[in-house]
């Protein structure tokens, strides 16, 4: 997979899916007049209706790095899924602009997937932490509350996608039609379908229908 991610950041701590913000800001986001919108929206909060400012810069930044990870026909696709596709969808660019977030994602969630452990414990992702922040001095510098809030939206996007329980924090593959799964094949982006914990009989009936 082809990220072109930078290093690791904690900033997806402004937002978990960023859905709600996301809707309201893609008419602006890909408006030939992008620059001038966004800074009309920042001042004037016309559509997302953040009081702060800052925090309304911080969620625009954001979304705005998201956005970057794809190409502008995505959005079409976009525009045609349900919300719980579209939320889905929303994941997959969250996966390919933070490092992190990727690493949490296969280095612990999918990997105690496929050992057959269903069963999530925020300490999981702090071993992860200590072990990246052993090798890293920024991720080291970071305060125990950055780390804390770091697992806890990473977990609540998982409970936002389908993908974990919140009443007992075990994993369950996340559905949705064939259909929206071979638009990640047809692009070349079948890391994702493992991402979504899709079994190999679920991968090889996409695969039939292509």
């Amino acid at each position: 997979m082809n990220t072109n991610q930078p290093s690791y950041s904690a900033s997806f701590t402004a937002g978990s899916l960023l859905f709600k913000e996301t809707s309201c800001l893609l008419p602006l986001l890909l408006s030939e007049n992008q620059k001038s919108l966004i800074r009309d929206e920042i001042k004037n909060n016309n559509v997302l209706k953040i009081n702060s400012e800052s925090s309304r810069k911080r969620v625009v930044l954001e979304i705005t790095k998201r956005i970057s990870f794809v190409k502008i026909d995505f959005w079409q696709f976009y525009a045609e899924r349900d919300v719980h596709e579209q939320k889905l969808l929303l994941f997959y660019i969250c996966l390919k602009a933070y490092k992190l977030m990727l690493d949490f994602h296969f280095n612990v969630t999918v990997k105690r997937w496929n050992s057959s452990s269903q069963q999530i414990d925020p300490y999981f992702y702090r071993m992860e932490l200590d072990e990246i922040a052993a090798k890293d001095k920024k991720v080291n510098a970071w305060s125990d509350v950055t780390k804390s809030k770091l697992i806890g939206v990473y977990l609540r996007i998982l409970k936002d996608i389908g993908m974990l329980d919140s009443k007992n924090n075990r994993l369950s593959p996340v559905e949705a039609g064939n259909d929206f799964w071979r638009y990640f094949v047809i692009n070349n982006e079948n890391w994702f379908l493992d991402a979504c914990l899709l079994s190999v009989r679920q991968k090889q009936s996409i695969m039939k229908q292509l």
